[in-house]
């Protein structure tokens, strides 16, 4: 899977890259803009896009829409800019990040890739557990429902479980 930064400070990405170096995943490109990166995975099948929460000319939400179905978007986000994003189905995590929370965060996304491939949507039982548990969230600890699921979707990030599965820890089912 190639991976491709897009950052509108060249400094951030190479950093990023420098992160990368020596963990099995190679950055194919670097972009500044919103026209370079769609210009650059246009031809690419599938990608992983790593990017900050805007470009010049872009922010994550409208990138998440120009994407092909074949590739997937990390947003790398400080936690005050999570609010801002619209789309649920942008996989976030925040910054400052360690190379470990970095590499493990790709490897739940590329090994997410097939699963989507073969099933779209979660069945009404899972929908049912993810809402469920949210609710414990909002209403055991004050959270509001945007945060009860980036809290259960860090989770399964950090732990590599499925969403649904990691709501079912929560509810300890």
């Amino acid at each position: 899977m190639r991976v491709v930064l897009a950052f509108s400070k060249d400094e951030t990405a190479r950093k990023i890259k420098r992160m990368l170096d020596g963990s099995g995943h190679s950055v194919a490109m670097i972009c500044h803009s919103r026209a370079e990166l769609m210009r650059g995975v246009s031809g690419l099948g599938e990608a992983l896009v790593i990017m900050g929460y805007k470009l010049p000319d872009a922010v994550v939400d409208d990138v998440y829409g120009d994407l092909a179905p074949n590739q997937r978007l990390l947003a790398l986000v400080k936690a005050q800019r999570l609010e801002l994003i619209a789309s649920r189905d942008i996989f976030t995590a925040t910054l400052p990040i360690s190379r470990q929370e970095l590499i493990s965060a790709i490897k739940v996304l590329i090994g997410d890739m097939p699963r989507r491939k073969r099933r779209t949507t979660r069945t009404p039982e899972e929908e049912s557990i993810i809402e469920k548990a949210k609710l414990y969230l909002i209403e055991k600890h004050n959270m509001t429902e945007e945060s009860a699921h980036r809290f259960i979707q860090k989770r399964s990030m950090d732990t590599g479980a499925r969403f649904v599965d990691t709501a079912k820890q929560i509810l300890d089912i």
